[in-house]
């Protein structure tokens, strides 16, 4: 071992045991911990890795930055505080001795992640909480170490002041809201939340992407303040050297300006990845022309009465799509071009017609007319990677629709198959697409990876049904499919427990609501945990024959933390899936009010009638109740549950003579039905 190793060695021995030998760091651990322990105690954990990357991790690591800035104070003015300055300038040292020292003030502070660690992984399972380690020590050390260079670099200025202390304790509160007061709410600077060396923003982690939500934006994060901690470290050694030899040191310097380079190139890196997805994002926060909810079934002279998509994922950035599909004029006059959408982003390789292209519109030049009714089987290639972004309600933009090495996210709205009309809905677009059809979608993917799409499956990864309205398409390498009973869960692989311990309650609700609906009741359900849910239709209308139920990766953990959420992501589910599986129009939401209220008070109540009624009073709140849902009640007191399931029937068969009835009148027209006069 070379001499300048070993008193690199010796000084972070002599300053690691000078630190975790002092009587305060025991009980700053302690107090770290509980503090951590006692923020998080009543929060269900998602997963170990969701957890580390979020809300948990981040909160840890932000508290600890503070007692890196303190420490790092305190071990730069130690030597002057103990008047043992001039005699370490006097030895024929470099900056062994001080990096060693600095090293060990890092060091010391990590187990102050003990306790993030610990709470993460008691949600396990295992295998998640060794994924979500790594980055999170990581990106602890690189905050630790930064905080700690800035103490360094302030006492080595300005010397060992007790006001020192308090100017950084100030300073870290005031980086708090740094971010929040530059950043897009406010001031609309791209790039400020990189002055949250803190890493207060919880991120936009997914369990089924990890962090493809946020591209590489945590890579320049990460590469930033190493650079500054870099930084810091080597003006801090150039001070030094420059004291003890008298001479500007060429070495420390160079090191310097390396470290500088690298913070600006990763700070410029990420201010353009930011004004990129920006100048690209839909702000949901404007207004816009939006089609209205019956006008995608009838805007085109076109449709489509069948679709026969092959998709090709071996290249998961860049897939390769073959499409097959069935033209009809369903107009009165012949046509001889056809206009469909399909997204701008992927280039056309191969088209059965000749084509030209306007962004999203594609117009067809047919070979001959086509007459009113008369179809025609056309075929086109297409391939190239597509990115679909949305400004969040924070304006901070995420992809929707995207194709990436990590995951495929292909939106329901998101044209990557063709559809008739000048129709490419925005990302966020929670309405059926197009008018009823058969569609049958084959998926290649790579080994390992997992496929999902709100067609019934026909195999592992082929899909299809004879009236679907909409179709999204996932893959991950994530992403698991299990089989409990007649049910089908589709998770990603570390949320599968708790999707398996939701499907006994769905399974129970769904018998108890599909009794009042007419036909045989579904067996089974398709449940789908997933991510946050952008651009997925509101209620999921199901294609086959099971009801499809699909929620976000926090919604199992909100279950269990918020009861009251149970009607929301479960009774209103699966009443709009029965509602459609009986013939129900989903554009006809007043009449699917009445329905969901009523069945889920009766859910709710038991057969306790008082309960009920109370239940039913506050349907609409204040003591209000729907007319209609107290005219269904009357029916049910009279009738039972026949009665009831008389009345939806009837409502479904006749719903479209209902449109535009008032409350009132609906009121009445049910206890007509229902034979309560």
């Amino acid at each position: 071992m070379s001499s300048l190793l070993a008193r690199a060695l010796i000084a972070w021995r002599l300053e690691l045991r000078l630190l975790v030998r002092h009587w305060a760091y025991p009980l700053l651990l302690a107090a770290w911990s509980a503090f951590v322990i006692y923020v998080f105690r009543d929060q269900a954990v998602i997963s170990p890795e969701a957890a580390l990357n979020r809300d948990l991790g981040h909160f840890s690591i932000g508290i600890s930055s503070l007692a890196a800035l303190l420490l790092g104070a305190a071990g730069a003015g130690r030597s002057q505080r103990t008047r043992f300055a001039s005699l370490e300038e006097s030895y024929p040292t470099g900056a062994e001795v001080l990096l060693g020292r600095w090293l060990a003030g890092v060091v010391a502070l990590l187990p102050t992640q003990v306790a993030a660690v610990a709470i993460a992984g008691r949600a396990g399972p295992a295998s998640s909480l060794w994924r979500g380690l790594p980055t999170f020590v990581l990106e602890a050390t690189i905050t630790v170490a930064f905080c700690t260079a800035v103490g360094w670099l302030l006492v080595s200025w300005l010397g060992p002041r007790r006001w020192v202390y308090p100017l950084l304790a100030g300073g870290w509160l005031g980086c708090l809201g740094l971010p929040v007061f530059l950043g897009r709410r406010n001031l609309g600077i791209p790039g400020a939340e990189l002055l949250d060396f803190m890493r207060s923003d919880t991120g936009s982690y997914e369990e089924l992407w990890g962090r493809l939500f946020e591209g590489a934006l945590p890579v320049w994060f990460n590469l930033f303040y190493a650079g500054l901690a870099a930084l810091g470290v080597a003006l801090v050694v150039a001070r030094v050297a420059a004291r003890r030899r008298r001479r500007a040191p060429l070495v420390p310097a160079a090191l310097a300006l390396a470290a500088l380079v690298v913070a600006a190139a990763s700070a410029t890196a990420y201010v353009q990845q930011v004004r990129a997805w920006e100048a690209r994002a839909v702000d949901r926060g404007k207004p816009r022309p939006l089609p209205g909810p019956g006008d995608l079934a009838t805007a085109a002279v076109e449709t489509i009465d069948a679709w026969e998509i092959a998709v090709d994922l071996t290249d998961p950035a860049s897939p390769r799509f073959d499409a097959r599909f069935t033209l009809r004029n369903a107009g009165s006059e012949p046509i001889t071009a056809a206009t469909l959408t399909l997204h701008r982003d992927l280039a056309i390789t191969m088209s059965s017609l000749p084509y030209a292209r306007d962004g999203d519109v594609l117009t067809l030049t047919l070979s001959e007319p086509l007459a009113p009714g008369a179809t025609r089987d056309l075929r086109l290639a297409y391939a190239g990677p597509i990115w679909a972004f949305i400004a969040g309600f924070d304006q901070t933009p995420y992809p929707v629709t995207f194709t990436a090495a990590d995951g495929v996210r292909l939106a329901h709205s998101g044209g990557w198959y063709p559809v008739p009309g000048r129709m490419l809905a925005p990302p966020d677009w929670s309405e059926p697409t197009h008018p009823p059809a058969a569609f049958h979608l084959a998926v290649t993917v790579p080994e390992g990876w997992g496929v999902f799409s709100n067609l019934p499956a026909t195999g592992d990864t082929t899909f299809a049904s004879e009236r679907a309205t909409w179709v999204v398409l996932f893959a991950s390498p994530r992403l698991r499919t299990e089989q409990v009973g007649a049910s089908t869960i589709v998770a990603p692989e570390a949320l599968l427990p708790r999707a398996r311990a939701l499907v006994p309650d769905y399974e129970a609700l769904l018998a108890d609501l599909a009794r009042y609906f007419p036909g045989p009741a579904p067996k089974g359900l398709t449940f789908a945990v997933l991510d946050t849910l952008p651009g997925t239709a509101a209620y999921t209308p199901p294609a086959g024959d099971q009801p499809l139920v699909i929620m976000s990766g926090t919604t199992p953990r909100d279950l269990k933390k918020y009861p009251l959420n149970r009607r929301y992501v479960m009774g209103d589910a699966l009443a709009a899936d029965l509602w459609g599986l009986a013939g129900g129009a989903p554009e006809l939401p007043f009449l699917f009010h009445v329905v969901q209220e009523s069945l889920w008070a009766r859910h709710v109540a038991g057969g306790d009638p008082e309960r009920f009624r109370r239940e039913v009073t506050d349907a609409l709140g204040g003591g209000q109740a729907d007319p209609a849902v107290v005219a269904l009640a009357k029916i049910e007191a009279r009738r039972g549950e026949d009665g009831v399931r008389q009345v939806i029937a009837r409502m479904i068969a006749e719903q479209q003579t209902l449109r535009g009835l008032a409350p009132a009148e609906l009121a009445a027209w049910i206890e007509e039905a229902g034979g309560a006069r």
